[in-house]
């Protein structure tokens, strides 16, 4: 069984209540193949009220594969974000049949207020603060460094420009921990991922122009 490691106290708190839980799935990530995804949405039904499952839409997971320098990302990406919710699909009807399980994309929120809003901000401390403009790179390293490993072999390294065309990934995503709550109607919930997000703790933390909401946290599942 999958077990949970909240980020702050705050996310102890949110987690203590179990009210809901977002799980995030990466299209291009070897972490996120079916067993995985089948073994979350197991734990997701028996640790928590309810949840909901985020995945990104196929214009955002062809940014990845832009810069990585793939041919024809558009249809790639399409195949694989399809495949992932047909992952996600199934592991629900097997685990939690019952639920009422929102399967997501970021492109779904391309037109909420406040999406907009959060992402302005977003937009704002990435022009405006130098730290940040570093740390949302570092994490556009992540999110291409595992698809460029796939297709140029384990010693492939992401360079500054792959980073830079990717970061609008990171960008589009950053609302969903910032205030995924509000976007999702719920009174709290958090965000759930294999591994560590730094730049969040950092937000949190206060280091950035940015806030977390108090109804937001993190959350990191690992094997026990």
């Amino acid at each position: 069984m999958l077990q949970a490691s909240p980020s702050t106290s705050n996310c102890q708190a949110i987690w203590g209540r179990r009210e809901h839980v977002l799980l995030g799935v990466s299209p291009f990530n070897s972490r996120f193949c079916d067993a995985y995804i089948a073994r979350l949405a197991a734990w997701a039904h028996a640790s928590a009220q309810d949840f909901d499952v985020l995945l990104p839409g196929v214009e955002h997971a062809s940014w990845i594969l832009e810069a990585v320098g793939e041919s024809r990302p558009r249809a790639k990406a399409r195949k694989e974000v399809a495949r992932r919710r047909r992952a996600v699909e199934e592991a629900l009807e097997a685990y939690a049949p019952q639920r009422r399980v929102a399967v997501h994309d970021f492109g779904d929120f391309a037109d909420d207020p406040h999406y907009l809003g959060l992402r302005d901000e977003v937009d704002e401390a990435f022009t405006g603060d130098e730290g940040f403009r570093l740390a949302c790179l570092s994490m556009s390293r992540q999110a291409v460094s595992s698809r460029l490993r796939t297709v140029r072999g384990p010693d492939a390294r992401v360079d500054d420009d792959q980073a830079a065309a990717a970061v609008r990934y990171v960008r589009d995503e950053l609302p969903f921990v910032l205030d995924g709550a509000t976007l999702l109607g719920r009174e709290e919930t958090l965000m759930v991922y294999h591994r560590p997000w730094p730049l969040w703790n950092r937000i949190a933390e206060g280091e950035f122009p940015l806030k977390v909401s108090p109804r937001q946290g993190f959350l990191v599942v690992h094997d026990s």
